[in-house]
């Protein structure tokens, strides 16, 4: 055998084929869903929370700062952290009350604090995005507060100064020089001291502190475990559902197709019921969170591995194993739509519409709350809940169009 020959059979060719299909797919899937970051990071919405009547100015300041376009400015603080925690805002500055007086007041030691909210439950992209803005923020609003009561604090010392040598001088007597002198050394090194003195406050007058909600653990593992454990389980019911298929078509001609599905509808329910206490058992014991967190996330897994093996198995019962080349693709996709590194407001829109018909987006959001926080856990459940028998209802039309003894669907 000749090796062009070789180079032309079906094997050779099938490889080619399927390397081009998979590299294409990633490379289209991953960078048209990762150009949302950081190109859009600025439609993610924040607020400014504005208690000090006298700061009303700071407001319009910040929001022409701020690299964000969504700024809402007409919440409570306590409505504002209501929406941080929901995820309708992603940070908080707030602005407390007497803010620019203690600004002012550079004699008495106060302390003008500006405040940032940040909901640390949240994909890594988000957080760190806003950790960065209110640095920056943070740093210009002290450059601005410094240079304002230095500009006070040089003149007042300037003015002072000179009141004295005005004085003096209307005073004195030539035969009295060298008191003079004396007394305008004097008076220089305690204007020197007043000077450092109240530059030493000034350092004091202002700070801004990051407030962190809903903490997350030092570590990338923890702030990816909602992503990893989602995509752990969805991979693995891909491949389990073209397994699964397999058992279905040997036992259809056999025991008929409809006792066949209700096997393959059981071992799913078994499987989904066992699986996670393993997979979400050694996540407890390399995360060490505790037994309430252990059995939530259980009841998330095994529902989204319920969903994720019926899902996968819409285009298997059709296909038969040939049915991972769409099953595939559709899990490439749910790596951005399921919103674990980016969240699903700014996701290009293809991305942002997969993600309501995908298994991974809920059971990840699901994951955030019960790790670090979040409300609307069991609506996700039911959601998640509701694909799973979307796909059921989808099954029962294509086992009811399929012949016993074949996966092709037909009237039967």
């Amino acid at each position: 055998m000749s090796f062009k020959k070789f180079l032309q059979s079906k094997g050779v060719i099938g490889s080619l084929i399927i390397i081009l299909f998979y590299g294409l797919l990633m490379v289209g899937v991953y960078f048209s869903g990762y150009q949302a970051i950081p190109n859009k990071v600025d439609q993610l919405p924040v607020a400014i929370v504005n208690q000090d009547s006298d700061s009303r100015p700071l407001t319009t300041q910040m929001k022409d700062k701020l690299p964000f376009k969504h700024i809402k400015t007409n919440l409570t603080l306590s409505e504002a952290k209501a929406q941080l925690r929901d995820r309708k805002v992603y940070l908080i500055i707030n602005v407390p009350e007497h803010f620019n007086n203690n600004i002012k007041d550079v004699t008495h030691n106060s302390t003008a604090s500006l405040k940032f909210y940040i909901n640390y439950s949240n994909p890594t992209t988000v957080t760190t995005t806003m950790e960065t803005a209110s640095k920056a923020l943070g740093s210009q609003i002290q450059k601005s507060v410094l240079l304002k009561q230095g500009q006070g604090i040089l003149a007042a010392a300037e003015l002072n100064q000179l009141h004295k040598e005005v004085t003096e001088a209307v005073t004195a007597n030539p035969d009295q020089q060298e008191k003079i002198l004396k007394q305008a050394n004097t008076t220089k090194a305690e204007t020197v001291d007043q000077i450092n003195s109240t530059y030493g406050k000034i350092a004091n007058s202002y700070k801004d502190s990051i407030i962190k909600i809903n903490p997350v653990p030092l570590g990338m593992h923890h702030s990816m475990a909602p992503f990893f454990l989602t995509l752990s389980f969805y991979i693995g019911s891909m491949i389990a559902a073209m397994l699964i298929v397999t058992s279905y078509k040997s036992f259809a001609p056999l025991i008929g197709r409809w006792r066949a599905y209700l096997y393959t509808e059981i071992t799913i329910g078994l499987l989904s019921l066992l699986a996670p206490l393993i997979i979400v058992g050694l996540g407890k014991y390399m995360l060490n969170f505790n037994t309430s967190t252990y059995w939530q996330l259980w009841l998330t897994h095994s529902i989204e591995l319920f969903s994720a093996l019926n899902v996968n198995l819409i285009f298997s019962l059709i296909l038969g194993q040939l049915g991972i080349m769409v099953n595939m693709p559709f899990m490439l996709i749910q790596v951005i739509s399921g919103a674990g590194m980016i969240p699903q407001r700014i996701l290009p829109d293809f991305f942002k519409l997969m993600s309501y018909i995908s298994p991974s987006f809920y059971a990840i959001q699901s994951d955030f709350n019960i790790l670090y926080g979040g409300n609307g856990t069991q609506t996700l459940w039911l959601q998640l809940l509701m694909i799973g028998i979307v796909a059921i209802a989808l099954h029962l039309v294509i086992v009811a169009f399929q012949k016993n003894n074949s996966g092709i669907i037909k009237p039967s």
